[in-house]
């Protein structure tokens, strides 16, 4: 034998000696088998930090409190109460698009809170929510889907990172398992992207009693061309400016999924993106798979159903329309999970 031959001989000895050698339960090399996810499960009991504060000008405190979500990170909601243990109905409001953490929270219950004290009143919960900032355009991608979760070795593996609408997620489940709440009775209320988030959700499975969408950016809902909304105030309308830039195909996919769930849509045609908040209600009514209705309220500013002004004195002042929108949405839940004390 030559040189040459004993030393390739000897390598390929080698070679197959170290994969004889693997530690038992390992792979070395390619084509090994592919992960596997499940959808993500509840572990009990629940994360969570609550801190009790007082609420100016209001006998009915709120708990901040920092939920764990799906990841082991935390996110801020703040819950509020009738007197009474309960069960009540809730609605949760949300507006914006993520990433402003407990300041934010704090703020909307505090200042901005005309709307959840007219439903704690009325004698629902009420709760105000943040979650992880928006990433963007990622529900649009063609690899996009629900989020699965898996292991890798000893910890978490997920199957794409977790995004604004999978913490909306984990905060319906965490407050349908508050003793207070009555888990058939959860409706949501969004604003602007948060209005967006709930039909997302809804497309991916979210279980819940009826929510109401205003003035909502349905921008990946309806697959929106990116570079047709990446500038910093795009606008649109009319549905029929932004027609040409929509995927009805695959929007229409995405609404087929949403059944038996209430819907409210509040639209504002002061608002530069009108014709996405009407393209979005005419499309999930053409559908026809869940009840839909909308009220078009004239108003100069966006989430006018939320954002009551306080005057000098501290003072909230509802202005006409702003009564009106309210009591419809009291009325809108009223209708679907009735009030206090009905099942």
């Amino acid at each position: 034998m030559t040189r040459l031959g004993a030393l390739t001989s000897c390598a390929l000895l080698c070679a197959a000696t170290a994969v004889a050698q693997n530690p038992p339960g390992t792979i070395a090399g390619p084509n090994q088998p592919p992960k596997v996810f499940g959808p993500p499960h509840v572990t009990e009991p629940w994360e969570s930090v609550v801190m009790t504060e007082a609420v100016p000008g209001s006998d009915i405190p709120v708990d901040l409190t920092l939920l764990e979500t799906v990841d082991g990170l935390f996110t801020p909601i703040g819950i509020r109460h009738p007197k009474g243990k309960g069960p009540f109905p809730v609605v949760l409001f949300f507006s914006g698009n993520g990433g402003a953490g407990l300041e934010q929270v704090r703020d909307y219950v505090d200042n901005h809170g005309y709307t959840l004290e007219r439903f704690l009143k009325e004698g629902y919960a009420v709760a105000w929510l943040q979650y992880r900032a928006e990433a963007w355009y990622a529900y649009t991608k063609a690899d996009y889907a629900p989020l699965a979760i898996g292991k890798q070795q000893a910890n978490q593996l997920m199957n794409r990172p977790p995004l604004e609408i999978d913490d909306l997620r984990t905060i319906v489940e965490y407050v349908k398992r508050l003793p207070y709440i009555d888990p058939a009775r959860v409706g949501l209320c969004g604003n602007s992207h948060a209005g967006g988030m709930i039909l997302r959700s809804l497309a991916d499975g979210l279980k819940i009693n009826s929510a109401i969408v205003s003035e909502p950016d349905a921008s990946e809902f309806l697959q929106l061309r990116v570079d047709a909304f990446s500038g910093e105030n795009p606008y649109y309308p009319t549905m029929e400016s932004i027609a040409p830039y929509l995927d009805k195909k695959v929007a229409m996919e995405r609404i087929n999924r949403i059944t038996n769930t209430p819907l409210l849509f509040l639209t504002r045609p002061e608002d530069e993106l009108q014709g996405l908040f009407e393209t979005a209600y005419a499309w999930v009514k053409e559908a026809g798979k869940t009840p839909v209705e909308r009220t078009i309220y004239h108003h100069p500013v966006h989430g006018f159903l939320i954002r009551v002004p306080k005057d000098e004195k501290g003072n909230y002042k509802p202005d006409d329309v702003q009564i009106k929108s309210i009591q419809q949405a009291i009325d809108f839940f009223k209708k679907n999970m009735g009030g206090p004390g009905t099942r």
